[in-house]
């Protein structure tokens, strides 16, 4: 019978997970032949800090085996990183060369984790998965159910195992040095990890590419789900990468064969999951030259862009650190260190349910590793829970104070609004009355006109007509029969002058010139700006001088309507 309670207790346990995954920091540790690489991260809202970073090259020519048969060297420099570094936690996170592991992605038929448990436990499904001539109890195994279809009743299953002697080798260097390891991953998936601290479209996929002497591989990861593929490197082709790769033909040489595993690999790929998925392609590498590396690759994967990895471009990095960083000419080399910081111990179980090659742990002991973590996490828990029932106290006298705030915040954002309207609403009535009195000036100035003579109105239709925009008459006045002056302001001189040039090409006026013009102070600072006054004479042509049926020195007030050039 299905308990009642398991949702609930389901809930609980992913929010202790989430809860306790962001007390689970560790030291990310790079050991590869001949250099040992520490960092630490940590985040915060604008993405992931750069804490601590470390490196020590170990003396001598390295080779493949070095780890195994010189450990104490890399126990000595190991403790003087540690001791210069002066980390917050002793927890490590470290991993094995991909030579050291074995990795798959299956397609078995659906089950439910306790039916794979089940299996395991009979060894009746690692058995059927691998052809390995060693006993399993020699491996370290890690899985994880990537995807259940339950349509096609199938599921994918990662696989990865490595052997407890290749492990135990970077445990016990970790140990001696007074670190306490907590994660083993493989270095292909730390480095992959790296790319959490890059703000990539996780809907994007990307390729890695190692290049070295020792590790040479694509590995290429959508929705979680590996596809890795070991590129060869003959013994010739490591000893050229060891001594430097030259520079002319030899070493384009070199980069065409390993290009060409590349495409193969990428072209593997592309006809798995479909054409042109691939969106970019990161390098990584320990060598030096890592720009001729680069241009070569771009060179023979026509098609794909090429860019070397650099996992500290979007770590926030503090000054005191920023010397150490910039004296690393390749970056890359510190993809594997920064993506193991990343890495959590998920002592509850968290990333099980919502990560699979981030998650990856080949540590021998790690159940019980993950009991010790657990049982501290859960001692601080109890303090945590007492803090929140407290807070919940003070929190409940402080509600109603918050949302009476919200209430009045709330009003006071209304009567600015509503204060806004009302600005806007006077300011075009302002316009309406301004508009309204030069009318009704209009409408006076008409009531003055006493003649009903035909050229007495063609003469002032004219006038009118010859305003241009920007014009605006306020006086009209004949000082004579055959002369007249017309007052008015301006916006500026230009008007000015096209109004004269109009006044003199009408047919009733022989001559007309400009008499004054200066600043109307009473129009300063107003919403119109400052205006000009002006004075224009005009002479009527003899033939028309008759026309004038006011009184010389008679007054007229007129205006017209504002047309805009």
């Amino acid at each position: 019978m299905k308990n009642p309670f398991q949702p609930i207790v389901k809930l609980f346990i992913d929010a202790l997970s989430k809860y306790s995954v962001k007390q689970e920091d560790v030291v990310g540790l790079d050991i590869t032949p001949g250099f040992i690489r520490i960092a630490q991260l940590s985040e915060n809202r604008s993405g992931f800090v750069l804490e601590k970073i470390g490196y020590k090259f170990i003396s001598g020519k390295p080779e493949a085996n070095d780890i195994e048969i010189q450990p104490e060297k890399y126990v000595e420099k190991l403790r003087e990183l540690v001791n210069t570094a002066k980390f917050e936690t002793t927890n490590v996170a470290l991993s094995v060369p991909i030579t050291s592991a074995i990795i798959r992605t299956v397609t078995l038929p659906l089950m439910s984790d306790e039916e794979i448990h089940s299996a395991i436990e009979f060894d009746s499904l690692w058995s059927n998965i691998l052809q390995i001539e060693e006993k399993l109890q020699e491996y370290s195994i890690f899985w994880q159910v990537i995807n259940r279809n339950p349509s096609e009743n199938t599921m994918e299953l990662l696989f990865v195992a490595s052997k407890l002697s290749e492990i135990n080798h970077y445990v016990e260097i970790a140990t001696k040095a007074g670190l306490n390891p907590v994660v083993v991953d493989v270095r292909c998936f730390a480095i992959r990890n790296a790319l959490k601290t890059q703000r990539l479209n996780k809907n994007q996929t990307t390729a890695l590419i190692e290049f070295g002497a020792l590790e040479n591989y694509v590995l290429i990861v959508s929705a979680d789900s590996p596809f890795i593929y070991d590129i060869y490197m003959s013994e010739s082709d490591r000893m050229l990468i060891e001594s430097g790769v030259p520079s002319g033909e030899q070493g384009e040489r070199l980069y065409n064969r390993f290009s060409d595993q590349v495409r193969q690999a990428f072209r593997a790929y592309e006809t798995r999951v479909g054409k042109g998925h691939i969106e970019k392609v990161l390098l990584v590498s320990p060598i030096q030259d890592v720009g001729d590396l680069r241009a070569q690759m771009q060179k023979y994967l026509d098609g794909y862009f090429v860019e070397l990895f650099n996992p500290l471009s979007t770590i926030q990095i503090p000054a005191n650190l920023k010397e150490k960083v910039d004296a690393e000419p390749n970056p890359s080399v510190f993809s594997s260190a920064l993506g193991l910081a990343t890495r959590k111990v998920d002592v509850f179980g968290y990333y099980k349910y919502v990560t699979g090659v981030n998650n990856v742990n080949l540590l021998p002991n790690r159940d019980i590793v993950k009991s010790a973590v657990r049982k501290k996490i859960v001692s601080k828990l109890w303090v945590l829970f007492v803090l929140i029932a407290a807070g919940l106290l003070i929190a409940s006298a402080l509600v109603y104070q918050y949302q009476a705030y919200d209430r009045l915040e709330a009003n006071y954002e209304s009567a600015l609004e509503l204060e806004k309207q009302t600005q806007a609403k006077e300011a075009q009535l302002a316009g309406l009355l301004t508009k309204k009195e030069r009318y009704a000036q209009m409408l006076n100035t008409s009531k003055l006109f006493q003649s009903n003579q035909s050229s007495t109105f063609e003469l002032l239709d004219s006038i009118n007509r010859s305003a241009p925009g920007g014009v605006w008459f306020t006086e009209l006045i004949f000082d004579s029969p055959a002369t007249f002056v017309i007052k008015g302001d301006a916006s500026n001189d230009q008007v000015i002058v096209n109004l004269v040039e109009r006044l003199q090409k009408l047919p009733l006026i022989e001559r007309a010139s400009l008499q004054k013009m200066n600043i109307n102070i009473q129009s300063m600072g107003k919403k119109n700006g400052n205006l000009k006054q002006f004075e224009v004479r005009c002479i009527i042509k003899p033939s028309n001088s008759a026309i004038n049926p006011l009184k010389p020195s008679a007054s007229i007030q007129a205006e017209t309507m504002s047309r805009m050039l």
